[in-house]
């Protein structure tokens, strides 16, 4: 039970319409530069055109308005982290783990990959920021609707992401608004005081589903 805002970003439980599903699909990404970012498990991933894959730090993503056309897209969005690997720079060993530290080619870490869940139909849950408050029905007054994300820090002790969903007071921020990039699919935990939601990724969010290219 969340009595207690404890975010972790987000994390995959399976796929939309009862698609088999085995943990969900990892590609990994070689982090061939330097970048000034920390990289936490359930955060948020990107790839620059540069070919390096990066977290989301910004304002949230936003999904394209379809008028026969896409228009401002969250082009490059690619997956949620599922963690990392490199080599250690103190046993020369490689190591898996949950966090990388900001400038970790810089400061000497080899062989760095960066693991994400790129599945565009993976469903995933995620913290909500606030409690239901007086929203009609509750929790389940929410699902089919849409919402935005907001933190994209992390914890260098957990390796999580503090990544929720943006649900406003009473929830009044969950909405039909076509730009906002998550769909509420169902309520993981409509009991709490601060509920997990399931969500996907609207059409159009999702590199792969996005025509516009990065």
């Amino acid at each position: 039970m969340a009595a207690t805002l404890s975010p972790f970003g987000m994390r995959p439980i399976n796929l939309i319409g009862g698609q088999a599903f085995s943990g969900g699909t990892v590609r990994e990404y070689l982090l061939p530069s330097n970048v000034a970012l920390a990289y936490y498990t359930g955060a948020l991933m990107k790839l620059d055109t540069n070919g390096v894959i990066t977290p989301w730090s910004s304002t949230a993503p936003v999904a394209p308005v379809w008028t026969g056309t896409a228009t401002a897209g969250s082009a490059g969005i690619v997956g949620i982290c599922a963690g990392v690997r490199y080599v250690s720079i103190d046993t020369k060993q490689p190591l898996h783990a949950q966090y990388l530290p900001t400038g970790a080619v810089t400061a000497g870490y080899t062989d760095v990959w960066i693991k994400v869940w790129d599945d565009p139909d993976q469903l995933y849950t995620i913290q909500c920021d606030t409690a239901v408050g007086s929203k009609t029905n509750g929790a389940r007054g929410a699902i089919g609707q849409n919402v935005q994300l907001k933190t994209f820090t992390g914890s260098a002790t957990t390796g999580l992401s503090n990544m929720v969903a943006d649900t406003g007071s009473n929830w009044g921020w969950t909405a039909s608004t076509a730009t906002l990039p998550l769909r509420i699919v169902d309520i993981a935990t409509p009991n709490d005081t601060y509920p997990e939601l399931i969500v996907k990724f609207n059409l159009g969010v999702h590199s792969y589903y996005n025509s516009l290219a990065i």
